[in-house]
């Protein structure tokens, strides 16, 4: 047991040397952040994906929590690809990729919007 307590006792005293104090960083308070339910992780970025004659209403949340969204503003970059109602429901208009911006009170989070046949 000496051993042990001595590894022990020197990796204290060098994380108090390096003034490392604790293994959890403080990362600060967790911020709220706006999500799409239906948005799904493809090619290293958070997609909506959308067909062209099946329209697709998205729900939106604020995280952390879950919290359940029902005012929001939606602004893109590619109108002839898809529009967007003031309720959240996309519409596939030709076969591409937008951006939308989605606002709802300070919060705002982009996502492409994939539509295919």
């Amino acid at each position: 047991m000496k051993i042990r307590s001595n590894i022990y006792l020197l990796i204290v005293c060098l994380c108090g040397s390096l003034g490392l104090h604790s293994c959890k960083k403080d990362l600060g308070p967790i911020k709220d952040n706006l999500t799409v339910r239906e948005a799904i992780l493809s090619g290293g970025f958070m997609q909506i994906p959308v067909k062209i004659g099946t329209p697709l209403q998205i729900n939106l949340a604020v995280n952390p929590g879950n919290r359940t969204v029902t005012t929001a503003t939606y602004s893109n970059k590619h109108p002839e690809i898809a529009s967007y109602s003031t309720t959240g429901l996309i519409t596939g208009l030709s076969v591409g990729r937008d951006t939308v911006t989605i606002q709802s009170g300070e919060l705002n989070v982009w996502y492409i919007v994939n539509v295919t046949n």
